[in-house]
């Protein structure tokens, strides 16, 4: 009987472990609102007009949101984009990570 409980507590205190160290490594998405000024599909690049006034370069790694930009959205088009900062550049690394406001996008 003891021994089970202390084993029922051993696997809490894992799974507690488990899930506190796999917050740890989550990234952390930073959002930002604003106007597509320019967006290059070569380069997987877009220039945002961030509504706080200063221009942003993020890199498109998800294909979806680059089919995303070249079909529903255009320059001077409102969105929301979430991104992550790695190595001192802004990246949108997932297809929800870029929305427009107008509906459909």
């Amino acid at each position: 009987m003891k021994k089970t409980k202390i084993l029922v507590i051993l696997g809490i205190l894992c799974i507690c472990l488990a899930m506190v160290s796999g917050m740890a490594f989550a990234e952390e998405k930073l959002m930002v609102k604003g106007k597509i000024k320019n967006y290059n599909l070569a380069t997987k690049t877009l220039i945002l007009s961030a509504d706080d006034g200063k221009d942003m370069t993020f890199i498109v790694e998800h294909d979806g949101a680059l089919k995303k930009l070249d079909s529903r959205l255009e320059k001077g088009d409102e969105v929301k984009v979430k991104y992550t900062v790695d190595k001192g550049k802004n990246l949108i690394k997932g297809y929800n990570d870029l929305r427009g406001t107008k509906p459909g996008c």
